[in-house]
């Protein structure tokens, strides 16, 4: 089950930069790196910002030198939540989980749409999922539009390394609170927009792992156009980050790996950043 719920949480977290939608939304511009060095504002040593794409099969996954170099010169590794702690996965599983039953809460034509599309993506019926929160059954679906089958992340490469170098390991937020933002943020009118989306998924996916691996923000920030996802799942959360990382980067030089998508836009972390008196510079090479 932890393994399950480890995959539920980091492809939740980086569904929106899968789900393809018609932009709506002008992003800031910014430079095509996905790596930023912070300093300034009394810092006595830099710290960075890693965008992240969560999860990417193997022929896509990869972590350039710059990242690495950064990477060796910080003390404490920073990612959104603790997706490595037995306890906080006992506490995403109750997050997950609904009271009340599918079964029950969605109208029969609703639930006979669900149950028709889990069938016919995974391979089994809604009533094993029953119980879980349309949120935890979008991101079931949502790994389907990998072409593989055991996507690597990010997170757990950087935390092993960090294991072995025996850096510090810090979180941005509690699981609690990752887990109740994207239940907010995860509403059921999203759920049945993003269910129009499946079946071109793989090709939606294929075409954002392009755009991480090209490290442009601009274009995967601007396939988000749902306002109570971006307010939930990027921009409150954003806000939250922002308004913790100064103390944790005063007490040590810290990696941040954080989704891409929370880097770029108006209310982004660079940008968010840079008003508190920081200067954010992007890392080309």
């Amino acid at each position: 089950m932890n393994n399950l719920l480890k995959k539920i949480i980091l492809t939740t977290a980086a569904i929106f930069t899968i789900v393809a939608t018609h932009a709506a939304i002008t992003p800031e511009p910014t430079e095509k790196t996905v790596l930023w060095e912070i300093s300034g504002n009394g810092l006595n040593k830099p710290s960075y910002l890693f965008g992240t794409f969560h999860m990417l099969c193997k022929d896509d996954f990869l972590i350039r030198e710059k990242v690495k170099k950064a990477f060796g010169k910080t003390t404490q590794l920073v990612i959104e939540s603790n997706v490595f702690d037995p306890a906080e996965l006992k506490v995403a599983q109750e997050g997950f989980t609904s009271d009340v039953a599918q079964s029950a809460r969605l109208t029969k034509e609703q639930y006979a749409l669900v149950d028709s599309v889990v069938r016919r993506k995974l391979k089994f019926s809604l009533i094993q999922l029953d119980h879980y929160r349309l949120s935890a059954i979008l991101s079931f679906l949502s790994q389907q539009g990998f072409e593989c089958a055991n996507p690597q992340s990010f997170e757990a490469t950087l935390y092993k390394e960090a294991q072995e170098k025996k850096m510090g390991f810090a979180v941005l937020e509690t699981m609690k609170e990752q887990v109740d933002y994207v239940n907010k943020g995860f509403t059921d009118t999203y759920f049945f927009k993003y269910l129009n989306t499946l079946d071109s998924l793989k090709a939606n996916t294929t075409r954002m792992a392009g755009d991480y691996n090209r490290e442009d923000l601009q274009a995967i920030f601007a396939q988000m156009d749902d306002p109570e996802m971006i307010h939930w799942v990027l921009t409150t959360r954003n806000i939250n980050w922002a308004n913790r990382m100064p103390d944790m980067m005063k007490e040590k030089s810290c990696f941040f790996a954080v989704g891409a998508g929370h880097l770029g836009g108006e209310s982004g972390m660079i940008n968010l950043l840079r008003a508190k008196g920081y200067k954010v510079k992007p890392i080309m090479k």
